[in-house]
């Protein structure tokens, strides 16, 4: 239904839905974080949800790519989140969050904060290829979609 949506909203319905052209990507994506992960995607959703709180953080977001990027970097601030919380927003078992949370603990991809769980400098540092190629996944929709805003117009 949201495909429908998206390709009558743009005047382009005898086109080819934009997520055809965004597979590829995608899949690179998806294959950079399972090698990052160690063969484990689930591992990222957990990461991700620590993330989330981690950049919503004020302090956070005022700090340079330098100073993310900086070998001594992390745990950074963070409006915290903890297993349970997890589990909840995602819908995976409390279990299996918390496996997940003790690896990534001991990969210094997370740390335990007052606050709670935190995304560290050397995720940041690790996971940059993937962030790059988010980074590059966005460019490309936003690229295709002014494309077709072009030619329909």
């Amino acid at each position: 239904m949201a495909r429908a949506v998206v390709r009558v909203a743009s005047g382009m319905e005898d086109e080819a839905p934009l997520a055809d052209e965004l597979v590829t990507p995608l899949l690179q994506l998806l294959q950079l974080l399972r090698d990052a992960g160690g063969g484990d995607l689930e591992i990222h959703i957990v990461l991700l949800a620590i993330a989330e709180r981690t950049i919503a953080h004020p302090d956070f977001r005022a700090l340079s790519e330098a100073e993310r990027l900086a070998a001594d970097a992390g745990p950074f601030p963070t409006r915290g989140v903890n297993v349970r919380s997890i589990a909840d927003s995602t819908g995976m078992p409390r279990e299996t969050v918390r496996r997940k949370v003790a690896k990534l603990l001991r990969a210094g991809w997370v740390a335990r904060t007052p606050e709670g769980l935190s995304f560290t400098g050397k995720a940041y540092r690790v996971l940059t290829p993937a962030r790059l190629q988010v980074e590059q996944l966005a460019l490309k929709f936003h690229d295709l979609v002014a494309q077709r805003r072009t030619r329909g117009a």
